[in-house]
């Protein structure tokens, strides 16, 4: 047994879980198909040992594969690019039987399980892919990728390795889903106007909806102001309800509205958010401050001393 083999399983089962825990966390908060796969490789980092890696998305429009990310030793690429899994048998094989694949010396084993195979040139030409786990990342059974970890040291993964990597798989599938639902999701409402609701003269009504990254605030902000200028409200309620996620990004981005509003001589207040928004928001510590918050519109309203 190696050395690594050793620290290996006496790792405490306590703390392997509470890393595995922590992954499926994170990976699971909405954000962009990047950030989800930058995080998945980091969280896996405090649980397996690679070298490189790669995730892969299943493209069933075009029946061909999108490596949609990849690290190499710290190094990114971002660039999605599409090929035909036919290609590699390897992959092929993934796709049809659904299950993992283990090599615990690619350059080796590969044509002793597949006899002929066109691998992909990925990683450190130099120092060749050794240790190779591949997993199928599934919603119920349909195949939705590939996330593959690699070492280029030889026989690094085994049955407790193949355990870890097959429990964070269907996590990763459902994150890589999300990401790419929320995606569409904001590119349509990006191509909508941003709804204003004059309740009254003095009163206007803005529901967030999505994801508030910089580009929609940034609109968004500049879309209040104008609008308090044209009509010379002076109460602006942000109606929370149709918002997907409350990070602190969001926290920023309705700060600095909230903060525009002011400088102009108006008041503002965030109403309606869902009772798990707000329970994310204590279980990450995170607090509103210099926010007034209501629960719905008619105690926003009151709040405002308006009947």
């Amino acid at each position: 047994m190696t050395a690594y083999e050793s620290s290996r399983h006496h790792q405490p089962v306590e703390q392997t879980i509470l890393a595995i825990h922590e992954l499926i966390r994170a990976i699971l908060l909405p954000r962009d198909l990047a950030d989800v796969c930058r995080t998945i490789f980091e969280q896996l980092h405090h649980v397996l040992r690679f070298d490189a890696g790669f995730i892969e998305q299943y493209q069933p429009k075009t029946d061909t594969m999108q490596t949609i990310y990849s690290i190499d030793e710290g190094i990114e690429n971002v660039v999605p690019y599409a090929w035909d899994y036919r290609r590699s048998k390897v992959v092929a094989w993934i796709i049809a039987n659904q299950q993992l694949v283990r090599f615990d010396d690619l350059h080796e084993d590969l044509p002793k399980r597949f006899t002929v195979e066109n691998t992909r040139s990925f990683g450190q030409e130099e120092k060749r892919s050794r240790a190779w786990m591949s997993v199928p990342l599934l919603i119920g059974t349909d195949f939705v990728g590939v996330l593959n970890i690699q070492s280029y040291q030889p026989a690094l993964y085994g049955e407790f390795e193949e355990a870890l990597l097959s429990t964070v798989a269907s996590s990763v599938a459902l994150a890589l889903d999300n990401a790419q639902v929320l995606a569409e999701l904001e590119l349509e409402v990006s191509e909508l106007d941003i709804p204003r609701i004059p309740l009254s003269d003095d009163v206007l009504i803005v529901p967030l909806i999505g994801v508030l990254d910089r580009l929609r605030w940034e609109n968004l902000t500049h879309t209040i102001l104008e609008t308090l200028r044209e009509r010379g409200c002076e109460h602006v309620l942000l109606d929370g309800s149709g918002l997907l996620t409350f990070d602190p990004d969001a926290i920023q981005a309705i700060s600095t509205i909230v903060k525009a509003i002011e400088l102009i001589g108006a008041k503002s207040m965030l109403i309606g958010l869902r009772p798990s928004l707000i329970e994310g928001l204590i279980r990450a510590g995170i607090h509103l401050t210099n926010i007034r918050t209501a629960r719905d519109l008619p105690m926003g309203l009151a709040m405002l001393g308006i009947r």
